[in-house]
């Protein structure tokens, strides 16, 4: 089994004081305030006073634990990345590769798709930015999605006949466009792919070919 995750835990607030339980309720419910102001509002938008407004505090309680709305922006990546440790964990069990394995790659899809589904507007920024060339963003970005074509590299690796000429490169290129597909695909607005054959069918697509992917059977054999 693997490790999970390393997500930074924050101790203290600004002033350098220990955050006991009253003082994490109010960083917590600071993030959940600007969680619900996503969901219509743009990241570039989002105000420290708007934050405090909807978190029925002030701008002086949200400058006690974060230092500016990027960091404010930062802490909820941090939550998404703690968060996605759920589809490490099915990643992490152990694979058949002479099964056609749906129901397994349908929990690798569910558990990803649930991620996104709670935190799809702070992913989506956070792929913005590290496009733009934002080091932090890219840090969050590539420690969840190494991980996963890590995983995947292993499961396709160990589905191929141990005397092809397949190598260990190649299945963690296969992986890394397995995680760049289920990332684009959860990152489309999903009125757009609804107006074309729906996201559940293009879902239903991914898990079928994450289960290909990951079997000895047909194409595989090469």
């Amino acid at each position: 089994m693997r490790s999970a995750i390393m997500v930074r835990v924050v101790k203290t607030n600004n002033h350098g004081q220990s955050l006991g339980r009253k003082g994490l309720e109010t960083r917590q419910r600071l993030m959940t305030a600007a969680l619900k102001l996503l969901k219509t509002n743009s990241p570039v938008e989002l105000t420290a006073v708007a934050i405090a407004k909807k978190a029925k505090s002030s701008s002086a309680t949200f400058y006690l634990y974060f230092t500016d709305v990027r960091g404010m922006l930062l802490a909820l990546n941090e939550a998404a990345e703690a968060d996605m440790t759920e589809v490490h964990e099915v990643l992490d069990e152990p694979w058949d590769p002479n099964l056609l394995d749906v129901e397994h790659a349908k929990k690798v899809v569910s558990a990803y798709v649930s991620v996104w589904d709670k935190h799809r507007e702070i992913l989506r920024y956070r792929n913005l930015e590290a496009d733009r060339g934002d080091l932090e963003f890219e840090s969050i970005r590539l420690r969840t999605s190494v991980r996963m074509v890590s995983r995947f590299a292993d499961h396709i690796y160990a589905a191929r006949p141990k005397k092809s000429k397949f190598t260990r490169n190649d299945a963690l290129a296969e992986a890394s466009v397995l995680v760049a597909a289920m990332e684009r695909l959860a990152a489309t607005d999903l009125e757009s792919i609804d107006r074309g054959v729906g996201a559940g069918a293009m879902w239903d697509a991914m898990t079928r070919i994450i289960a290909r992917t990951l079997s000895c059977s047909g194409d595989n054999q090469s």
